[in-house]
């Protein structure tokens, strides 16, 4: 764009001498764009200053101020739009360039800096120049989800120290993995899921390892026939925990227990299970039934207890009045015979 001279009292300032470089001790801004200031004093001072013989005609300032108003009028609808989508950006994911790369975050509110149209990203200003993506609400929440899985994993230990009470947050971070879509998997980084990755291998290997060791620890063939029935129940506690631990070890971690550990488990679980034979009832539900029967036995004992003395009154009574009659009797005879 054309450097713009300044005129005054009809003859052009020289921005070049010593007492305009300096005000107050301190250099003078040139400003090169044109507006409308500047436009209306050259305006001036050409007509003021033209040529008498050959004068500009009056369309040709009226073409001028024409052009003038409507380079404003756009200059104008620009900063306008520019604004409107500078408003439009707000809640949006955006990428911002800084010069050493990107800046990722959600636009929080626009505001005006010197006269300029910004955006706050992550609590810093940008202006729109700096701008280069928007993105719509998926890719923003890939974002968000992979920060939250990279805090997850960095709060995993490392393979060195991980044991297998850690199985519980490697088993949340493959989730959390797994519950995300192929677009915001892509903003995952590859350290975050190499570590994952390690992890899940060495607690694979730590996973069957403590398996194995359960089950070498559970009791011999021997000590199973040979145990009272207070010992059996806690070899059959031992037991019931090996099968709940292998129950919720995952495929991978189960395909790497020996075919031997298992073979040696179904044979304590077995001979658990038929040693509890012993202590169990031989007809629990036969013993049952004659607990049942002699109990009713022992209320129709009772009931009948508490009848008897009552019939005994009556068959007492009954006598009595039997031989009341008889006697009667006997006196009526004895009055006809006399007769």
């Amino acid at each position: 764009m054309a450097i713009i001279q300044e005129v005054k009292d009809g003859k052009f300032v020289d921005e070049t001498s010593e007492s305009n470089k300096k005000t107050n001790g301190k250099k003078k801004n040139v400003n090169n764009e044109m507006g409308q200031e500047q436009f209306l004093q050259l305006l001036v001072a050409q007509m003021q200053y033209q040529d008498p013989l050959e004068p500009t005609s009056n369309t040709e300032w009226v073409s001028q101020m024409a052009t003038f108003s409507m380079v404003e009028s756009l200059n104008d609808m620009k900063s306008a739009m520019s604004e409107q989508s500078a408003n439009d950006l707000v809640g949006k994911f955006v990428l911002i360039s800084d010069g050493d790369g990107f800046v990722k975050g959600k636009v929080d509110y626009v505001s005006k800096k010197n006269g300029e149209t910004v955006i706050s990203v992550n609590d810093k200003l940008y202006t729109l120049d700096k701008l280069d993506t928007v993105a719509d609400e998926e890719y923003f929440q890939g974002s968000v989800l992979a920060k939250e899985l990279h805090d997850m994993i960095a709060l995993l230990p490392s393979e060195d120290n991980l044991t297998a009470e850690d199985d519980g947050l490697v088993k949340s971070a493959r989730e959390a993995y797994d519950k995300m879509t192929e677009s915001q998997k892509l903003f995952v980084e590859d350290e975050d899921i190499d570590k994952l990755r390690l992890l899940e291998i060495k607690m694979n290997s730590l996973k069957a390892t403590k398996y194995t060791g359960m089950v070498k620890h559970l009791p011999s063939i021997s000590e199973i026939e040979a145990a009272d029935e207070k010992t059996l129940i806690e070899y059959s506690a031992k037991v019931k925990e090996a099968a709940e631990y292998y129950d919720g070890m995952t495929d991978p971690q189960k395909k790497l227990v020996a075919d031997e550990t298992r073979t040696l488990f179904n044979t304590v679980e077995a001979a658990v299970a038929n040693a509890e034979k012993k202590f169990a009832p031989e007809n629990p539900s036969d013993s049952d039934q004659d607990d049942v029967s002699a109990l009713l036995q022992k209320i129709l004992d009772a009931l009948q207890s508490q009848k008897q003395p009552e019939n005994q009154d009556q068959s007492q009574n009954q006598n009595d009045s039997n031989a009341g009659a008889g006697q009667s009797t006997s006196g009526t005879e004895g009055t006809d015979t006399n007769m």
